[in-house]
This record gives C-alpha cells, sequence and structure tokens, in this order.
C-alpha cells in the first residue's frame, strides 16, 4: 500500500526536472531581488556644461553626463576603443580613440543628449594633439604628421596639409589666425614651432629652439612653451626666436615654504589658464614628504611669483574658470583645502583622505555658489559645496580586478560574541552558565517573530529599499553596521571587492549593494582576494587575504593583507603566543614576484585558516602563507597530491609538482612542457573551479542504464586560433601529465576581430565563437561532454580516480546556433549540486542570458524524439532561443560585464549571481525553479486556516468516536 505515494513523489520530482527553466520575474520583483549599479569609471577629464549637468571623460573610456545637484548619471556612453583624448567645445564633445592595425577614430557627440553627430576615420596612430577656435566650431587636427581643419558641426575637413616630416607633435595652439604646431625633435633634443594660415593651411614660418637632454616638465600654456633644464626655467612666446631663462632660485629662493625643497625635484603644472603655472617642489624633513607650491606668472619678458601657496601634505590638482584659478590640495589628513588664487579665498572642508587618497582631478563648477567636482587616487568622486560634502560616487568599483562571495555567521554565533566579550574567561564556569541561561530566556520573547519568518517567501526577503545615490555612495567611515548575519535561506552575502586603484570594498547584497565597509592601501593594484576562513566559532571571525604589487618594471613589491571580513580591520591573532604572532602577520610585503596564488584545501592548526601556495616563477620556488611548523605538516601531508599548471609567455604551458628542496625548502618541480605551435595564438583558457560539488557520477538515460561521467578535476581547456587559415582548435588538457586528451578544428572561424569564450564545468565543456562558414554563419555555441566509456554502464576500473592511467574519455559533441555575441561566461552552482544549471552569457548587448543546460545537451535528438529520450526529457535540436524570459537582466543595461560569479545559497534551488566590469549587477537564479520553498501565490492563511479547522474537527469528532464505540460494546 505503500508504493503508491512513494511512486507518486518520485513522478512529481521527474515532473519538476523536466519542467524548462524560466528566468523571467514579476514587474513587482524588479529591483527587489536584483540591485543594478551604473558606474562611469576614474575620472580625468571634465567640463562643465553652464547647466545642472557637466560631462566627465573616464579612464573606463566611458563619456557621460552627470548631475550636479545629485551625482545620477544623465546619459553615458561607453566606447570600445581606448579614448585617448577629450576636448570640449561649445558644440559638443570631441573623442579621439585608439583602434587596433595602427588606426584611430574621431567622434563628436552631442553634449546635452549624448548622441554621437558625427565621426571619421583618421590613418596612422592617432591624433597627437587639437585645439578649438573660439569664433566657430572648427576644429585644428593633426593626423600621423596630416594637419586638418575640421567643421565642428559636420565632420568635413575645410583643408589639409601633409606634413610627412613631422616629428613628436606636442600641441597645437591658435592665436590671431595663426595655428602654431609644437613638436619635439630626441636627437639632438630640440623644439619646432611651424606656424600656418588658419584660413588657407599656408605654412608662414618654422622656428626651432635647442635645449638640453635633461629637458623636463615640457609644456604649452597659452601663447609659450615652457621646459626646465635643471635649476632652469626657459620659455619662448610662439612665434618668435628668442627664448627667455629665470632660475627657480632667483623665483621662489626667498621664501621660507622652499627653504628645505629639493632642487632635483622641481616641478611645473599648468593652471589651465593663459599666463598661470604652478612650481612645486618636494620637501623631505624627518621622513614626512610634503609638497611646496607657489604660483607664478609668465610673460613675453619674465616670470613673476604671484603667491606662496604654503606647504601641504600633497600639490592636487588645479583648475580654472574663466579668469578664477582655484588649487585643490591635502592639508592633513582631515582637510581639503581649495584655494580660490584670484579672489584670494580659501575654504577649507573636512575630507578623510586615509579612505580616499590624495586629490588628483578637480574641476571648479561653479565659483558662485561653490560647486567643486573632485576625483582622488582611488577611484572616488565627491562633489563640495560651500557646506561640504553634496553627494559622492564609489567610482573605484568599475576598476574591479576580483571580487568573491563571503558567506555571513548564523545569527547565533553574532550574539553570542558579546556574551564571551562581557564575562572574562577567569570567571566560574557556573557564572558563564547561569548568564548563558539568562541570555537564552531573553531570547525566548523572539520566538513568535521568528515562527512568523517561517512563512516569509525567500523570494520576497522585508527589507528597507534604499535611494541608489545613497548606496553609491562613496563609504564614509562612520556608518554604524549592526551585527552581520545571514537570514534563514542564506541568500544574505558579502560581495568582496578589490580594485586596480588600491581599495578594498565590501557591500552588503541583501541592502541594495550598500557599502559595509571600505579600506585604501596606497598605491597597491589589487590582483587576489581569497577568502581564508569562514565563521567557525565565536572567537574566530571570517578572514580574507588580499594580495597587490606595488612598482613598476624592474622593481615590484608583493602586497598580503590578512583582513577581517566583517569589519575591514586587521586581523591579530589575540590567542596565539608572541612567537606564533610573526608568522600570521596582518601586513606582509616582499620583493618576491609571485606568479600563482592557490587556495589549497587544507588549513593550518593554529588559527584553522586555508593554506596559500605562492608560486615565484623566476626562482621555482613554491612558499606557503602562513608559514608555521603547523602549515608544514599539513602541506607535508598534501603535497604528493599537489600538482599545477602555469602559463609561461604566449604560446607555452608546464605542469609542477611541489617537492622538497635544500634546507627544507619547497620547490615546483616541472614535470611536463606543452608548447602551442608558433602559427597559432591562444584565445582562451578554461578550467574547473577547484572543489566543486558533483551530485551524480552518471547520466541516467531513458532505459534506467547510466553513462558514467569524466569528472578528471586537473583537466582544462585551451583553445588558440590559426588566423591565417582562419581556423580555431580546441585542446582537453591533463594537468597532471600534460597529455592532450581530446583535440578538435572548427575551419572558417573568426577569433580576432571576436573573441571567444569557454567555461568548463564537471564533465563538460562549453565554448562560444564567430563562424563565417558559409552554411552556418554566425555565432555558434558548442558543448563537448566527456564519459568514462563509450558505451552504457562501462566505467574505469579502480575506486579512485587518477591521471595516470591510460584511459582517455569518450566525447559526444554538438554546435548550436546562438544569437549574440558574448563577453563573458558563468555558470550557476548549487548547495550539493543537485539541481539543473543556467549557463550565464553575459551579451554584447548589455544584458545577462541564462540557457539551461538541458538546451546545450549533445545528445538532444535531431528527429522526433523515442519514448526512452522523452522519459529521459531530451528537448528536440534546435538554435538557443533568444526568449525574453530568460532574461535575468529583464530590461537592464549592464555595461562592461567582465565576469559573472556565482555562489550556493542554502535552498538547493537557488543561487546568488553576481556581475561586475564596468557596472555591477546582483540577482537570484534558480535553474529548477524554487522547488523547496512556497511560490508567492500559496495561501499561508488558508494552510493554517484549514490545519485549525482539522485540529477542531478532531477535538470534536475524538469524543464522539469513543463514545459510539463503547455504545457498542454494550450491545
Amino acid at each position: 500500500m505503500l508504493r503508491w505515494p512513494k511512486c507518486l513523489l518520485l513522478a512529481l520530482g521527474i515532473l519538476q526536472c523536466l519542467t524548462p527553466s524560466i528566468n523571467a520575474i514579476y514587474e513587482s520583483q524588479a529591483g527587489v531581488i536584483d540591485w543594478h549599479h551604473a558606474w562611469v569609471g576614474k575620472t580625468r577629464w571634465a567640463q562643465s556644461t553652464g547647466t545642472s549637468k557637466f560631462i566627465v571623460g573616464t579612464e573606463r573610456n566611458v563619456l557621460a553626463s552627470l548631475d550636479t545637484e545629485s551625482g545620477a548619471i544623465v546619459w553615458r556612453q561607453a566606447l570600445d576603443q581606448n579614448i585617448s583624448e577629450y576636448y570640449g567645445t561649445k558644440s559638443g564633445i570631441l573623442t579621439l580613440s585608439q583602434q587596433e592595425q595602427e588606426s584611430s577614430i574621431a567622434q563628436f557627440w552631442d553634449s546635452m543628449t549624448g548622441q554621437l553627430v558625427w565621426e571619421r576615420s583618421l590613418d596612422g596612430k592617432g591624433v597627437a594633439s587639437i585645439s578649438t577656435e573660439n569664433d566657430d566650431d572648427d576644429l585644428i587636427i593633426i593626423d600621423n604628421g596630416k594637419l586638418m581643419r575640421v567643421n565642428g558641426i559636420r565632420g568635413q575637413s575645410v583643408w589639409n596639409v601633409d606634413r610627412s616630416n613631422s616629428d613628436i607633435v606636442l600641441a597645437v595652439q591658435k592665436r590671431d589666425q595663426i595655428i602654431y604646431v609644437v613638436e619635439q625633435v630626441e636627437a639632438p633634443t630640440s623644439f619646432i614651432v611651424t606656424s600656418f594660415n588658419y584660413d588657407n593651411g599656408a605654412q608662414v614660418n618654422t622656428f626651432k629652439h635647442s635645449a638640453a637632454t635633461t629637458s623636463d616638465n615640457i609644456l604649452v600654456v597659452g601663447n609659450y612653451l615652457v621646459w626646465t633644464e635643471k635649476d632652469t626655467v626657459k620659455w619662448n612666446e610662439l612665434g618668435s626666436k628668442k627664448v627667455q631663462k629665470a632660475t627657480v632660485s632667483s623665483l621662489v629662493g626667498s621664501l621660507s615654504s622652499f627653504s628645505q625643497a629639493e632642487p632635483q625635484t622641481v616641478a611645473l603644472a599648468p593652471g589651465n589658464t593663459e599666463d598661470i603655472l604652478f612650481l612645486s617642489a618636494y620637501n623631505l624633513v624627518q621622513e614626512d614628504l610634503t609638497v611646496s607650491t607657489a604660483i607664478i606668472r609668465i610673460n613675453q619678458k619674465n616670470i613673476e611669483l604671484v603667491q606662496d601657496l604654503g606647504v601641504q601634505d600633497s600639490f592636487g590638482s588645479a583648475d580654472a574658470s574663466g579668469l578664477d584659478v582655484t588649487r585643490f590640495s591635502k592639508n592633513s589628513q582631515n582637510k581639503l583645502v581649495l584655494d580660490l588664487i584670484s579672489r584670494e579665498q580659501k575654504s577649507i572642508l573636512p575630507h578623510d583622505f586615509s579612505l580616499t587618497g590624495d586629490v588628483i582631478f578637480a574641476k571648479l563648477v561653479t565659483h558662485e555658489p561653490l560647486l567643486a567636482f573632485v576625483v582622488t587616487e582611488s577611484g572616488s568622486t565627491f562633489m563640495f559645496d560651500q557646506n561640504g560634502l553634496k553627494w559622492s560616487r564609489d567610482e573605484a568599483m568599475a576598476h574591479a580586478s576580483m571580487t568573491e562571495f563571503l558567506d555571513l555567521p548564523e545569527k547565533q554565533l553574532t550574539q553570542l560574541v558579546g556574551v564571551e566579550q562581557e564575562i572574562p574567561a577567569a570567571v566560574s564556569p557556573y557564572i558563564r552558565y547561569l548568564h548563558r541561561l539568562q541570555t537564552h530566556i531573553f531570547e525566548l520573547q523572539r520566538l513568535p517573530q521568528w515562527v512568523l519568518s517561517r512563512y516569509i517567501p525567500a523570494s520576497q526577503p522585508k527589507r528597507h529599499k534604499l535611494d541608489r545615490i545613497d548606496v553609491q555612495a562613496c563609504f564614509n567611515g562612520t556608518t554604524k553596521n549592526e551585527n552581520l548575519y545571514r537570514d534563514h535561506f542564506g541568500l544574505r552575502k558579502l560581495l568582496i571587492t578589490v580594485t586596480e586603484t588600491g581599495l578594498v570594498i565590501v557591500r552588503d547584497s541583501a541592502n541594495d549593494g550598500a557599502p559595509v565597509w571600505s579600506r585604501y592601501f596606497g598605491s597597491v593594484r589589487f590582483e587576489h582576494v581569497i577568502v581564508v576562513r569562514n565563521s567557525v566559532s565565536v572567537k574566530s571571525p571570517p578572514l580574507i587575504v588580499v594580495i597587490g604589487r606595488t612598482g613598476g618594471i624592474g622593481y615590484e613589491e608583493t602586497h598580503f593583507y590578512r583582513l577581517n571580513a566583517l569589519t575591514g580591520e586587521d586581523y591579530i591573532a589575540s590567542s596565539l603566543t608572541p612567537e606564533m604572532q610573526e608568522f600570521f602577520d596582518p601586513q606582509l610585503v616582499t620583493e618576491t614576484r609571485i606568479a600563482k596564488v592557490m587556495r589549497l584545501p587544507i588549513e593550518e592548526p593554529d588559527e584553522h585558516t586555508h593554506i596559500l601556495a605562492l608560486y615565484d616563477a623566476g626562482s621555482s620556488r613554491t612558499f606557503i602563507y602562513p608559514d608555521t611548523e603547523g602549515s608544514r605538516q599539513a602541506f607535508l601531508s598534501y603535497k604528493d597530491k599537489f600538482y599545477f599548471v602555469e602559463q609561461k609567455q604566449e604560446r607555452l604551458f608546464r605542469g609542477y609538482q611541489v617537492g622538497e628542496g635544500y634546507r627544507g625548502s619547497l620547490n615546483a618541480q616541472q614535470v611536463w612542457t606543452l608548447a602551442v605551435p608558433e602559427d597559432e595564438t591562444i584565445v582562451a583558457v578554461g578550467g574547473r573551479e577547484p572543489y566543486e560539488k558533483v551530485a551524480l557520477l552518471g547520466q541516467v538515460l531513458g532505459n534506467r542504464n547510466v553513462m558514467y561521467k569524466y569528472l578528471n578535476p586537473h583537466m582544462f581547456t585551451v583553445i588558440t586560433t590559426q588566423p591565417e587559415q582562419r581556423t580555431l582548435m580546441v585542446r582537453l588538457v591533463d594537468g597532471v601529465k600534460g597529455a592532450i586528451l581530446y583535440e578538435t578544428v572548427h575551419q572558417n572561424v573568426d577569433a580576432v576581430e571576436n573573441p571567444v569564450h569557454v567555461i568548463q564545468v564537471e564533465n563538460w565543456v562549453v565554448y562560444h565563437f564567430w563562424s563565417d562558414d558559409s552554411r552556418n554563419k554566425g555565432y555558434q555555441a558548442v558543448v563537448l561532454e566527456l564519459y568514462e566509456g563509450q558505451y552504457e554502464n562501462e566505467r574505469i576500473p579502480g575506486e579512485n580516480f587518477s591521471s595516470f592511467d591510460n584511459v582517455r574519455p569518450y566525447i559526444q559533441s554538438s554546435a548550436f546556433a546562438f544569437p549574440y555575441s558574448v563577453k563573458a561566461i558563468g555558470v550557476t552552482v548549487t548547495r550539493n549540486g543537485v539541481s539543473t544549471r543556467d549557463i550565464l552569457f553575459a551579451l554584447g548587448s548589455n544584458q545577462i542570458l541564462g540557457v539551461n543546460k538541458r538546451f546545450l545537451d549533445p545528445r538532444r535528438p535531431r528527429d522526433k524524439p523515442t519514448k526512452e529520450q522523452q522519459e529521459e526529457g531530451l528537448i528536440p535540436y534546435s538554435p538557443i532561443s533568444d526568449d525574453r524570459l530568460f532574461f535575468l537582466s529583464y530590461s537592464l543595461e549592464i555595461f562592461g560585464i567582465k565576469k559573472i560569479i556565482t555562489q550556493p545559497t542554502l535552498l538547493e534551488s537557488t543561487s546568488v549571481v553576481f556581475a561586475y566590469g564596468l557596472d555591477t549587477f546582483f540577482t537570484q537564479s534558480s535553474p529548477s525553479r524554487q522547488f523547496d520553498v512556497l511560490s508567492e501565490d500559496f495561501s499561508k492563511s488558508q494552510l493554517i486556516m484549514t490545519i485549525i479547522g482539522l485540529i477542531a474537527a478532531i477535538a470534536i469528532a475524538g469524543p464522539i468516536v469513543r463514545r459510539k464505540r463503547v455504545n457498542a460494546l454494550w450491545k
């Protein structure tokens, strides 16, 4: 009698698995289970439009208009090419972008709408400089030696002059209907100033000025060419022969602020006006580095001192608005100084530079009322008015180099932290027990709330909706965060992001991505963030290690920082002895160049953190972090199983095994080498995520037989192209012995103009490319599935997998027409790997498409499915659909996605997704639907009323039934 219920449950489970994945959401869910932050990047150019908007150009090749009142983006254009220069005119913005194959493109944009007005291709490597005409909208452009006058409205050439023997162009200036082209000759060092007629382009004259090889600080300010030679400032009025000079000591030698300045550090900076320059020099007093600055004015005959700005912590930035010159500088760690030089006004604004770094760019939007736009080294953007900070944007997120999820501790752990801190360890265990018992009794009052929370759907978290401007603001250091703990379904995560600008940012996924904490680490270019410990006890908070570099070619340092993931503070292990604390230093700087960082699946016994293996390519040595005796003992028990692969140069892969070297050192011993042919170029490399969970070891067929998966944890995918022959080669390589397990070739593939992307999960590989084949022209997605044998129920002999077994997998493959170009590929992961997976494609249309793995199955039948195929749930073969229901980003445009990461939750059906690049986007994905939680339209009140009714019916009917039975016995 019990077989029917079991069969019914089995049938319902199979039906759930066969139900197609739908990623669509209700309109009421938009912005509730997901959030999107739009960024522009670190600003390097800005122009006010005279309204409540102003234009910015950024290092992320973005041209955007921002609202001065709120910081909201009015419009933006994200270009694929690298923008070399931005120039503003009365009618719009000109951008000069570098293209491949040594060509450039000039584009003109409407400053009010952001629409493209015109564009034109330029020969050569790019435009050297440009000048705008004050009386009309014509532009002066130099293109690979060719001087052109271009109509700013239509983009048509008015005239052009061929200058084939041109040198390095420094600037183009126009004065009194004369165009001056300033060039630099390297050998011997000299400057050439050539003048042309503005109306017809005819050459007027040429002057050559000799200069020393030590020339520095070369500027064109207004109508003057200025440069320095050691301790001398030289200048020349454009169009004249005479070169004037003045010594630095004659200008600032009498100033007390320059009394301790280093002469070799003298620098000039333009004031963005016709004749104003900033002269600065560094002071080194008792290891404190400061900057002395003075304002000088240049004219035809001499240079004169205008004002001594004194000594500041840094030079900062300068800007001019009309005749007003403003200097922005750091006066102390908490003060930003605005010197309105022409008005002899000074404003001091509060600002914590320890969170952002120094000022590197600034723009005075208006001076009455005061409105100043400031950008710092970290990329953080601020707008100040006379009262202080008006708004801010954490634009460092647009420069993210890596992001990781962090699972939050349970609420009970965060509550016990206070208990452990209140009661000292020396107190009697009985007192501690009584205190703990009182705490639990106090917590009983939350029981009704806990019971009601069981009926709140996971897809409708009850949280306060924050303003988008607030959540994108910079962390100010004063925000008080409540105890961070996970929700009942594990949907709340922390997103830990490290940036190329030296910032570590942590955001709360359940709070619209609002910042929890951030820290700035000087000039460190971060590359890695690794979670080395999740919360394991009351006194062991989750820990992360962030790794970055400083310096450049020739001298480089690697930085390691061990941080408390919940607070951002340096983690100091107070429970260890002083000798052990030396090995757990929260900050470590080394000159060793670390080529590869690997998180090992073993923990050191002292602090229970994961051990990191660090590979030094120069010496082939391997280091472990932390390097304690306990870590070494744990590593020695694991090292025989530790193999890794390193890509050398562009066409070489090498496999290593770690072994013991001289005096106990660890060396990476080369095991194999794989060289890609010289006519091939590597376009994509993919591998399995370490320690991923696999629920099923085989694929159950419709006839109840099994195809066992080939699960090689060391396998990786290498995709190369032969540009001349237009072929794409795909190789599957074993990382332990270097053997090529599978190889295939695709003909007529363009992998140069159209990037190739690949992802490898469990026993399958998916890659995406553009095909020029006449029969199947367009984007294609190919899937490879690997099995242990060709036949059903065939398995590799032995209980454990070994790469040294001479076994090659059986491959099933299929190609599917794909409707879009792709920027990145990710895949969903769940807690136990039971749910089906979605392959997440970041599309060229700036959206995210989720394709269920069942649609990328090489066994999809080409003809009418048989009964066994229908029972297995195979879908007939067809191209990948572009149905809008499969878009996780629905109608949002997410610019510049370069990586998609996912993380499991406590619900087996659901994983959380985070995409980052230029923009950031967070959402949830349930490829097999939410089979383990009640749906939104489920009537919980009706369920409760039904249960109450049943209990009442049993209470009433129970005595009646018992009385009836007793009466029956008396008869």
